[in-house]
C-alpha cells in the first residue's frame, strides 16, 4: 500500500469517526474522546514508554505512582484538546476561558513593528491561537503533518478562524512580510530541532533548539511576548500573556542568539515544571542534541 492510499484511509475513518461522534452532546464527546486517549495512550501504550523516559528524566524525584498520575492526566487532557478542537464551538469556549496579560499583547502590537509570540504545546494552545486571532491579526508558524488529507482539514479549521498559516519549511519570509503587516506571528518553541538547532539547556538537560524567533526579533527589533495556554482544576482555560521581551540589548551574533534562545526557552519551562500533566511529553525533545550546533 502507497503512503497516498494509507493517508486516504486514515482520513476515510477519521471524518466517519467524526461525523458518527457530531450527533452526541458536547459534553460527552468529550468524556467519551478523553477516555478512548487515555486507553489508547496510557492502558495500551501509544508512544507511553517516551513520555515516562522523560518525565522520569526531567523530575528524578518522582515516584512511579506520580509519574503514572501526570502520564494519565496528560492523555486525557489531550483528548479534551481534540475534542475542543474538532467538536467545540469556539465562542461558547472563549466564554468559559480566562485571559491574563492580555495588556502585554496590546502594547507589543501598538509598537507597530509586529510581534513574535513564542509558545510550546502546553493546555489547549489550539483554542488560546483562535481567541486571539478573533480579535488581533495572527499567523501561526506550523509543520505539515504527515497525512496530508489530515492537515489540510485541520489547516482549514484553523483559517477559519482567522488564522494566517505559514508553512515551517518556507518560513522566513512569509515571516518577515506579516511582521512588516504588524501581525503577531507564533513560534511555538518546544520541538526538538535537530540539526537546524543550536544546544541550549532544556529542563535540565542539552536539546536542540530553533533559534528562529530570537534571530528574527534581533534583526527586525521587533518584541517577543510569551504566551501560554493551561487547564485549570474546574476544567477552564487559561490564557496567560507574560511580560514583553526586548531584543534590543542583544547583539546579532551567535552568542546573543543563543542567550536570548535560552530566555525564552526558560519561560516555557516554568509552565511545563508547574503544569507537568498538560505538556507534550510523547515528543522526543531531546533526541536531536547531538546533530546541533555548539556555541
Amino acid at each position: 500500500m502507497n503512503k497516498d492510499t494509507q493517508s486516504r484511509i486514515e482520513f476515510f475513518f477519521f471524518k466517519l469517526f467524526l461525523n458518527t461522534f457530531k450527533i452526541l452532546p458536547f459534553v460527552l464527546i468529550v468524556r467519551i474522546i478523553s477516555n478512548l486517549f487515555v486507553l489508547g495512550g496510557f492502558v495500551i501504550g501509544i508512544r507511553k514508554n517516551v513520555a515516562r523516559r522523560q518525565l522520569m528524566m526531567v523530575f528524578p524525584g518522582k515516584s512511579k505512582q506520580e509519574i503514572d498520575k501526570i502520564l494519565w492526566r496528560m492523555y486525557y487532557d489531550m483528548g479534551r484538546v481534540a475534542a475542543e478542537t474538532y467538536f467545540g464551538d469556539s465562542k461558547k469556549l472563549f466564554m468559559r476561558a480566562e485571559v491574563k496579560g492580555w495588556k502585554n499583547l496590546e502594547k507589543a502590537v501598538n509598537m507597530g513593528k509586529g510581534v513574535i509570540m513564542i509558545t510550546g504545546h502546553l493546555g489547549n494552545w489550539e483554542l488560546a491561537g483562535r481567541y486571539i486571532a478573533s480579535k488581533l491579526k495572527l499567523s501561526v508558524v506550523a509543520k505539515k503533518q504527515r497525512n496530508r488529507y489530515f492537515d489540510e482539514y485541520t489547516n482549514k479549521i484553523r483559517e477559519a478562524e482567522n488564522i494566517v498559516l505559514i508553512d515551517k519549511k518556507n518560513a522566513f519570509k512569509p515571516i518577515m512580510k506579516l511582521l512588516k503587516q504588524n501581525y503577531i506571528v507564533t513560534i511555538l518553541i518546544d520541538q526538538n530541532a535537530g540539526r537546524d538547532g543550536i544546544v541550549t539547556d532544556f529542563l535540565g538537560f542539552e536539546a536542540s533548539t530553533f533559534i528562529g524567533a530570537a534571530k528574527i526579533a534581533i534583526k527586525t527589533g521587533c518584541p517577543i511576548v510569551p504566551a501560554f495556554a493551561v487547564r485549570t482544576e474546574d476544567g477552564m482555560n487559561l490564557f496567560t500573556v507574560d511580560e514583553i521581551i526586548y531584543p534590543d540589548k542583544f547583539q546579532n551574533d551567535d552568542r546573543s542568539i543563543k542567550e536570548l534562545t535560552e530566555i525564552i526557552s526558560k519561560k516555557l519551562e516554568e509552565y511545563i515544571l508547574k503544569y507537568p500533566s498538560q505538556w507534550f511529553w510523547v515528543h522526543k525533545r531531546w533526541k536531536g542534541r547531538d546533530k546541533a550546533k555548539k556555541i
